[in-house]
């Protein structure tokens, strides 16, 4: 396929389905690239597992097995990444979190690029141990960067875990109160929970802090 039309199937129409079975034979790294992509996607982790260890891309071979639920053998296949890289170091503190036993605490970038893509591809993978081992470690997150509960609290309200999201948020107020984003969350929370003066008033911080923050605009409108 031309690079234009494989980026658009992927990232445009989403037809992952398609590309698996477009590019089932293809042996262009590009398009292999895309391939375990689309298998990640597709929740087909061992798929996309098998392309990339074929391919020696080590972290994210690592990182499939890891949303398999097989921690030892991505701990095994990350030991033996070399090059220490942002990304290879957030996995290795990762497995640390995951294991219970933390001695290197990611850096703020390294929490703010990985810590909400990986914690939703736990949770979308239905690893729900190595979620809750995670969380329950966000104070330490939140030492090297005060947005770790939000980015917390975003991946399980985009999940629809909202009491887990709203627990989060409300640690993320008291730390980031002046985030606009954290008081629209909130809202959100509570119109699920049905209560919409907490709901309107979350929004109109969030307006007042966001100085006009569109997305509480829009959704206070909509609930007038």
């Amino acid at each position: 396929m031309q690079k234009a039309d494989l980026m658009r199937e992927f990232y445009v129409n989403k037809n992952y389905l398609m590309l698996t079975k477009v590019l089932a034979d293809t042996k262009s790294d590009y398009e292999l690239d895309f391939l375990a992509k689309s298998y990640l996607e597709l929740k087909e982790y061992k798929k996309a597992s098998h392309i990339f260890a074929r391919k020696g891309n080590l972290y994210e071979f690592g990182r499939c097995e890891l949303l398999c639920g097989n921690f030892d053998n991505t701990r095994d296949i990350w030991t033996n990444i070399k090059e220490d890289t942002p990304a290879s170091l957030w996995g290795k503190s990762l497995l640390e979190f995951i294991n219970l036993y933390v001695v290197h605490v990611p850096t703020f970038f390294q929490i703010r690029a990985f810590l909400e893509v990986d914690l939703d591809a736990l949770l979308n993978a239905s690893q729900i141990t190595f979620c809750e081992n995670i969380v329950n470690g966000a104070h330490l997150f939140e030492r090297n960067n005060q947005e770790s509960y939000k980015f917390i609290g975003r991946v399980f309200l985009n999940n629809n875990y909202f009491d887990l999201a709203f627990m989060f948020l409300e640690k993320a107020k008291d730390i980031c109160y002046v985030d606009p984003e954290v008081h629209f969350m909130l809202a959100k929370c509570y119109l699920h929970k049905q209560e919409f003066n907490k709901a309107k008033n979350a929004l109109n911080i969030s307006l007042e802090k966001g100085f006009g923050y569109f997305p509480a605009k829009r959704l206070l409108e909509q609930i007038k």
